[in-house]
């Protein structure tokens, strides 16, 4: 392997700096493409740290078209690149848009040999090698837009040959189909050619198994929202023409850490990269589920049964929530309303805005502060709040987030 070390070179933020793990921390490799034609680690790590203010570049390695590695972190280093998961996760991007661009001989190889050189220093199996699409709040991000079955398969065979990303079956591109719509439940060639369409414009139907189920189900919905046509799951006339003539949007911007870096999205990425808690058989067992437990009022002994899933059910009732029982993104965030320190909620990130922020929680922290209770989140307020963080030796903002919030109020 062809490996530069640039890990002092690379751009990097002139205050700010990524958290350190231990490598025993480490239990997934992601693999990335950096959706542009070209680019390099100085780039990327320019763009990471003077456009998104990271402490620098967000993956570990970069490998370019031509099978170069650089190495752009310490294995130790937590940076971002995968959101929540980012704590326990190497990063490896690969140049290039392979929605549009095939994977180089040479660019694979070398991203070959470096993940197994990796799963080797890190104990890790094949079977924790995943793609940023497969890991969890990124089911709708396509990258790195190749199979990663093919790509875990690969790792498995020393100099297995390039077999490309899967094309849709002729019955679905000739247009020769054996039925019109295709549903939930269904099975069949027709079914799986669907299911390789989603996989190639990066909608992950799940396995590509021929058999339409909820997973094949939920790509297919959010086929349709990107599509902006009818959301039913359904693939009928006007779905299939727009599977066929569809273009990928351009790419979402990335977020950091929400762990390390709180926003006003951090609710929702929170919500969505926690396990979906359920009574099943064997029973589900965690931290997790004791905060569930404690925040329901059911008997904290981290085990999810029937008890717990009653309990979840009421407080779904008294949110105003779908009710099942089921600890999914809707309930999590709900629950994570509840969170109160000395008995005052956190809700929102508090920042001087056009036009100001109003509400009981401004109210609250000016109260805290000894300023003028308006309810009004202003320059004075932020001022206050500025004059605290100060004190406390905190990042000094005049922003109420999570971590202001708690020092106010613990």
């Amino acid at each position: 392997m062809n490996i530069i070390d640039k890990r002092n070179s690379l751009a990097s933020h002139r205050s700010r700096s990524y958290r350190r793990r231990s490598r025993s921390a480490i239990r997934n490799i992601a693999i990335h493409h950096s959706a542009t034609t070209s680019g390099s680690a100085e780039a990327f790590a320019r763009y990471h740290v003077n456009e998104l203010g990271w402490p620098g570049i967000g993956y570990h390695y970069v490998v370019s078209r031509d099978g170069s590695i650089s190495r752009c972190h310490d294995l130790e280093v937590v940076s971002y690149h995968v959101g929540n998961s980012n704590a326990h996760a190497v990063g490896i991007c690969m140049v290039g848009d392979f929605r549009t661009q095939s994977l180089p001989d040479a660019q694979r190889q070398a991203t070959l040999d470096l993940t197994r050189y990796l799963m080797r220093q890190l104990n890790i199996p094949i079977d924790s090698v995943w793609g940023h699409i497969e890991f969890p709040g990124y089911s709708w991000k396509p990258c790195p837009s190749i199979s990663m079955q093919n790509f875990r398969n690969w790792l498995r065979e020393e100099g297995a040959t390039l077999s490309g990303r899967p094309s849709p079956a002729p019955t679905y591109v000739a247009g020769v189909r054996q039925r019109t719509i295709l549903s939930r439940g269904d099975q069949g060639d027709d079914i799986q050619a669907l299911q390789e369409r989603l996989d190639e414009l990066g909608f992950h139907p799940g396995p590509i198994d021929g058999i339409f189920g909820p997973q094949t189900e939920d790509a297919v919905m959010r086929f349709q929202r990107s599509a902006s046509i009818l959301v039913d799951g359904i693939v009928g006339p006007q779905t299939r023409e727009a599977l066929r003539d569809f273009e990928s949007p351009t790419e979402r911007p990335d977020h950091g850490s929400p762990t390390d870096e709180p926003d006003e999205n951090e609710e929702m990425y929170r919500s969505e990269t926690r396990r979906m808690l359920r009574h099943i058989q064997p029973m589900m067992r965690g931290e997790d589920v004791q905060e569930v437990q404690q925040k329901v009022g059911a008997t904290v002994d981290g085990i999810f049964g029937p008890e717990t899933e009653e309990r979840v059910r009421q407080f779904q009732r008294s949110a105003n929530i779908v009710v099942d029982g089921i600890v999914g993104p809707q309930t999590w965030r709900a629950l994570d309303r509840v969170a109160q320190s000395n008995g005052v909620s956190y809700q929102r990130l508090l920042s001087v805005q056009t036009p100001f922020l109003r509400g009981e929680d401004v109210k609250q922290v000016q109260q805290e502060l000894g300023v003028t209770a308006d309810g009004i989140y202003g320059p004075r307020t932020a001022q206050a709040v500025r004059d605290f963080q100060r004190s406390e030796n905190i990042t000094v903002d005049g922003i109420v987030g999570p971590q202001t919030w708690g020092r106010l109020f613990e």
